[in-house]
């Protein structure tokens, strides 16, 4: 099983991205996406992002299927918007594979619980989404995260622990091999993160990522102030990894994780 994880940043680098996605989909099975909008305008919003990305994306992937679940329905990247715009995550399975349960959960906030931090950046809530697969007789889970953001570094609080507690909480519900992958918006040294160590492999880590930010992220978060992970992908002792890397295709301003597994 091959598995791509990314926050495609609302589509900004659009048709790079959305090239990206083209190429790999002849030798991916799951890919799992962050930061996905769907509108029934098809518009640049705020920030150069695009407002039906989930769209083009689905046509870029005649051979999966998209499972959408959204966090809110009225903001974009710079706040509040005056038309319906959905804003979440999106998993997408290759045909071949059975899809036995799937559903979402909310690690911080609500449904439509959009709001504003100070500042005026958007306050999203979060959340992840869980499938149940099957392919030749083999069960296993994928979560797709999108955790907690602040506009400030991405240490402990209150939130980040509660959202790891949850997840943590979840997957233990399952006696199959697991797959935890997402923009977790964290540091690799917090304790929230941690807290994964004892149940999961964190590949970022054993791996010795040097980061999982791509040249276009703000420099001042990746250099001077050390925020230079964000993107993880944790797995179940009982899963075979076979490869994992951080691709290095500029199309976010996170760089894509790449998994290759056997369960």
């Amino acid at each position: 099983m091959k598995l791509i994880c990314l926050n495609i940043w609302g589509g900004i680098k659009h048709d790079e991205v959305l090239e990206f996605i083209k190429q790999k989909s002849l030798d991916t099975d799951i890919f799992c996406f962050q930061e996905i909008f769907k509108s029934d305008k098809e518009i640049i919003i705020s920030k150069g992002a695009y407002s039906n990305i989930k769209k083009e994306v689905e046509e870029a992937l005649p051979g999966f299927r998209g499972y959408f679940y959204p966090t809110s329905n009225n903001g974009d990247l710079g706040g509040y918007v005056d038309f319906p715009l959905y804003f979440g995550q999106e998993t997408f399975i290759k045909n071949d594979i059975k899809v036995l349960d799937l559903g979402n959960v909310f690690i911080h906030k609500k449904l439509n619980e959009f709001s504003l931090y100070p500042n005026g950046r958007p306050n999203f809530p979060r959340n992840f989404i869980y499938t149940v697969l099957e392919k030749n007789g083999k069960k296993f889970l994928v979560l797709n995260v999108h955790g907690f953001w602040e506009p400030a570094a991405k240490v402990d609080n209150p939130n980040r622990f509660r959202q790891s507690q949850i997840i943590l909480d979840f997957i233990e519900k399952y006696d199959i091999p697991k797959v935890v992958a997402g923009d977790l918006n964290l540091r690799i040294t917090t304790k929230a993160l941690l807290m994964f160590d004892e149940k999961l492999r964190n590949l970022v880590k054993e791996y010795k990522v040097k980061t999982t930010r791509s040249n276009l992220y703000d420099a001042k978060w990746r250099v001077e102030r050390d925020d230079k992970y964000a993107d993880y992908i944790f797995v179940s002792r009982d899963a075979i990894i076979k490869d994992f890397k951080v691709l290095q295709d500029q199309v976010s301003d996170h760089l894509p994780l790449y998994l290759e597994f056997e369960v």
